[in-house]
């Protein structure tokens, strides 16, 4: 089963992805600290998929269409949903526009599986 993210723009995938690269660091930072086996583990899984989305990401932004369709798994989509609602107050208003219109799309893709 695939979610696809239909005709998003290059513009947005580079803020998607760059915005991953600042979730994987704060996941990386966090981890050393981490007390909890069980969301230790679970930082590790999250990393781990987070890493493989940055290249699907890059892949797209180094196409020389300007809109792309991007298909996750459905774990690979809800991680990416925690990445979008992850406050970061460094974000822009752009930034936060984009990962807003991502959250709510994967959003409602989830809930009609």
């Amino acid at each position: 089963m695939k979610i696809t993210l239909k005709k998003i723009k290059k513009i947005d995938i580079e803020i998607i992805q760059s915005e991953l690269l600042k979730f994987i660091r704060n996941k990386v930072d966090n981890i050393h600290h981490c007390k909890d086996y069980e969301k230790y583990c679970n930082d590790i899984i999250v990393i781990d998929t987070l890493q493989t989305m940055f290249y699907i990401f890059r892949t797209k932004i180094e196409s020389k269409k300007a809109d792309s369709n991007i298909s996750l798994t459905p774990t690979q989509s809800v991680i990416l949903l925690y990445c979008c609602q992850w406050e970061r107050k460094e974000r822009t208003q752009e930034q936060g526009i984009v990962m807003q219109t991502i959250s709510d799309i994967i959003h409602e893709k989830l809930v009609n599986i």
